[in-house]
């Protein structure tokens, strides 16, 4: 079998991890926006031009050419992150338009199709693209990533078996992407479908520690199944290159203010784990049956699930169980400065999520371009 990306990229050494290197809770933000022409606002493949205009070390190209990420620094606090990742898409929206490019946040496009989308000329992606075939073809959806900073290996690992529960109502909160392919799918997330036919994907296996983690992962490389630790995509993941826990399950937002709400909750989530931990606790695995059909039930219906309650033999409005959530954090949210995110995720659970949003001017008989239109607004603003 031919080694997935191993003639481009150096593999990165599982056990020459950087956690405890940087301060701990800290956190940075990805996310993949989608590049769309001026005209039809379908995607379009411009993101090597925009890159190179924009010339910042923070705005990458992606897999697909109609694909832009805005990585922030690390930062202390989520106020923080989120005002430079406002800067970041501020200064891509403005390029963008100079070069007749629109920019949208959603974790698919309404009707454009995936499998036209021209890959980025990397050696990674076209390695990957020999390897994963039709799966990777499928794979023009957007997603946003939270890194967390932890201080020890060990406890990425625990901090990581304790939030696997609450993946789902981060889904939940994070819905964006009810259309794909010219129609409504009848799903709130339907990147969260789509991306899940790719291998190491959807929920991590249990781990007892961080040994344990290397160990598979080096037998895997060892078979030449993968490269690196960075070919795991899970919902959530150790990074050792970063020293962080890492949040993969939720959709792009089209609000800049979501999208710090929302990393405001994924900090204050390992914090409150992670000293937990520190206190001596420790977390047994997930009912991994149990959270994967709550983390389909929210792809389903958003906010609007009713999940399987993890203390009866019966169910929980998504939208109780997010109160839950926020009430159980108040305290490592308060302490991280992100008490503005709980408000704004509260906001959330009580108006909806954009895949409501989209879907209530669908209802409207409004186009699809017209709802694109309507994400581009959102992104801009």
């Amino acid at each position: 079998m031919q080694t997935v990306g191993a003639q481009s990229e150096k593999a990165v050494p599982v056990r020459a991890h950087c956690f405890g290197v940087g301060p701990e809770y800290s956190l940075g933000i990805e996310e993949e926006l989608m590049l769309l022409d001026a005209d039809g606002l379908a995607l379009t493949a411009d993101v090597e031009q925009l890159v190179a205009a924009v010339a910042d070390e923070r705005v990458k190209p992606e897999l697909m050419q109609c694909q832009i990420e805005l990585a922030t620094s690390p930062q202390a606090t989520v106020v923080a992150a989120e005002d430079e990742l406002r800067g970041l898409r501020e200064r891509v929206v403005r390029v963008g338009a100079q070069l007749g490019l629109r920019v949208g946040g959603a974790g698919t496009h309404p009707f454009s199709l995936p499998e036209f989308q021209p890959l980025t000329v990397r050696d990674r992606y076209r390695e990957l693209a020999a390897a994963l075939r039709y799966p990777l073809r499928r794979e023009a959806c957007f997603g946003m990533h939270v890194h967390v900073a932890v201080g020890h290996p060990d406890k990425a690992l625990g901090v990581i078996e304790a939030m696997l529960p609450d993946l789902p109502l981060l889904l939940a909160l994070s819905t964006s992407s009810p259309f794909w392919r010219g129609e409504p799918t009848g799903l709130h997330s339907t990147r969260t479908v789509v991306f899940q036919s790719l291998p190491r994907s959807g929920l991590p296996p249990a781990f007892g520690c961080y040994e344990d983690y290397a160990c598979a992962v080096e037998r895997l490389m060892r078979a030449q199944a993968l490269p690196d630790h960075s070919y795991l995509w899970w919902d959530m993941r150790p990074h050792p290159r970063f020293g962080t826990v890492e949040v993969r399950i939720l959709d792009t937002q089209p609000s800049v203010a979501d999208s710090g709400a929302l990393a405001g909750i994924v900090q204050a989530l390992v914090r409150h784990y992670g000293r937990r931990y520190d206190r001596g606790e420790r977390f047994a695995n997930a009912d991994r049956f149990v959270v994967g059909e709550n983390r389909w039930l929210a792809a389903r219906h958003g906010l609007h699930a009713h999940l399987v309650d993890l203390h009866s033999d019966g169910y929980v409005p998504a939208r109780r169980a997010v109160e839950a959530l926020l009430d159980r954090i108040a305290d490592d949210a308060i302490a991280l400065g992100a008490a503005a995110a709980l408000d704004r995720v509260a906001a959330i659970d009580a108006a909806g999520t954009s895949a409501d949003r989209q879907l209530a001017l669908h209802r409207d008989g409004e186009s699809l371009r017209a709802i694109v239109q309507s994400l581009v607004d959102e992104t801009r603003s």
